[in-house]
């Protein structure tokens, strides 16, 4: 039975655990920033209703996610009519998410409040999409000491571009080393360490994996072939960038960016311990003892808790230079330029920015919280494996994914020359000079826009 069920057969309220989990002040006063209604003159002669305002937000999370939120719009800001809708992901990740928002918003579809991405957010500035959020700050002093005192500094300026807040954090991820539990203790394998390195984690997976071809094969480890944010914590733990550090510049032709890549693919093509990731799903092989390790973030939890699967800890991923351990990136709610409504518009982030809502994210499995006082919460480590204090104090050890203006543009050509890599087609050397030699072109277009 997994927790979400337990809960349920304890009968157990949604305010009953709140209340058990010790939730602070902070999503309170989030939600509470609006002023109260003025009670109405019993003598005056009533006035007809006004019609709630509409106002729409769109989100790359499972919808379901602010089920409660919607319920509580209802009673917490009665003005409005609260719909929150899904945005796809198109075709790739990111840069399909961004490409399909800037379609809806061409064809004047009602879109108030945005949640993206780090790696889609300087796009939508550069469009003039999203509105700042200073002035709604400066008036509003509960949600700013929110945002100042309980959300990570490096969570804050993740969504500000030239020094302006142009989203509201709600949360964010890492990319860590999840590994089957009971597969180590049968290998007779310690858990790995904070300090493991890529000679660690390669004889690691020559021990565990089981590749002859057949339907029974399990791969010691699967990860990302394509995307930015997980190829960049392979980087990052070789001190190395695929763009230069003000993300202007193509950083490809550095020989530990050859380094990084090359170890990669020697996992598939010489070792064959890890499978080519295109179309291999990973989400099931690791829950049928299939594949032994994978990266992922924390979302990744919500698959384990639906499939009932336990067997499972984490830990950062293996290191060979630098100071750095893992990559991060954050979402957060912005208020549209579009919006006929800014202020309304203001009133949901904070809402759907709340205690409240950043705990149903945990309980789904969803990703980290931006604010601080939820990660610290019981229920936070209780919806995860033993060492999931690990993903907080991961900021400590990260830096932020790699998200330039054009990021619609350059993660699609590093994704289509990796993957004539991983599929033997061309050397690392080779994929890596035609990656170049497209992207280059393209930074130095962004910089005489």
């Amino acid at each position: 039975m997994s927790k979400l069920q337990t809960l349920s057969h304890q009968n157990m309220s949604r305010r009953d655990m709140l209340r058990i989990a010790g939730i602070g002040t902070a999503g309170a006063a989030l939600a509470a920033c609006a002023a109260p209604a003025a009670a109405p003159d019993a003598g005056a002669e009533s006035e007809p209703a006004m019609e709630p305002v509409s106002i729409i937000a769109t989100t790359q999370m499972p919808v379901n996610t602010f089920d409660n939120a919607l319920e509580r719009s209802k009673e917490l800001l009665p003005g409005v009519a609260l719909e929150v809708n899904a945005n796809s992901f198109g075709a790739g990740g990111w840069d399909g998410y961004s490409d399909t928002l800037l379609t809806r918003i061409a064809g004047d579809e009602q879109i108030d409040v945005i949640m993206i991405a780090i790696e889609g957010l300087r796009l939508l500035t550069a469009r003039n999409i999203l509105v700042a959020m200073e002035d709604f700050l400066a008036a509003d002093q509960p949600a700013n000491e929110i945002l100042q005192n309980d959300v990570h500094v490096t969570l804050r300026e993740m969504l500000q571009v030239d020094g302006k807040q142009y989203e509201y954090p709600f949360s964010w991820n890492n990319m860590v080393m999840y590994y089957n539990t009971a597969i180590f203790e049968e290998e007779g394998l310690d858990p790995p360490s904070t300090d493991w390195n890529w000679d660690d984690f390669l004889q690691t997976c020559l021990q565990v994996a089981n590749v002859t071809g057949g339907a029974d094969d399990r791969f010691a480890y699967s990860f990302w072939g394509a995307g930015m944010f997980g190829m960049a914590a392979w980087y990052f733990n070789n001190d190395v960038s695929p763009l230069s550090d003000d993300w202007l510049d193509s950083n490809l032709l550095d020989p530990k960016v050859a380094e990084t890549v090359q170890f990669m693919a020697d996992l598939i093509l010489e070792h064959k311990v890890a499978p080519n990731p295109e179309g291999w799903d990973e989400w099931a092989q690791f829950h049928a003892g299939n594949l032994v390790m994978r990266t992922c973030g924390r979302w990744c939890i919500g698959g384990s808790l639906e499939a009932e699967f336990d067997t499972y800890d984490m830990q950062y991923q293996p290191h060979q230079a630098g100071p750095l351990k893992t990559v991060a990136g954050t979402d957060g709610w912005g208020i549209s330029s579009s919006s006929e409504h800014p202020q309304e518009a203001w009133e949901v982030v904070k809402l759907l920015s709340d205690t409240e809502t950043s705990i149903d994210m945990v309980l789904l499995g969803g990703n980290i919280p931006a604010l601080r006082s939820v990660a610290e919460m019981p229920v936070f480590a209780e919806y995860g494996p033993p060492n999931t204090a690990l993903f907080y104090e991961s900021l400590d050890f990260a830096a932020t994914v790699p998200s330039p203006t054009n990021f619609n543009i350059v993660e699609p050509i590093l994704n289509r020359n990796y993957a004539t890599i991983w599929n033997g087609e061309r050397t690392v050397e080779e994929a890596l000079q035609a990656a170049h030699d497209e992207l280059q072109p393209e930074m130095d277009k962004l910089k005489q826009a």
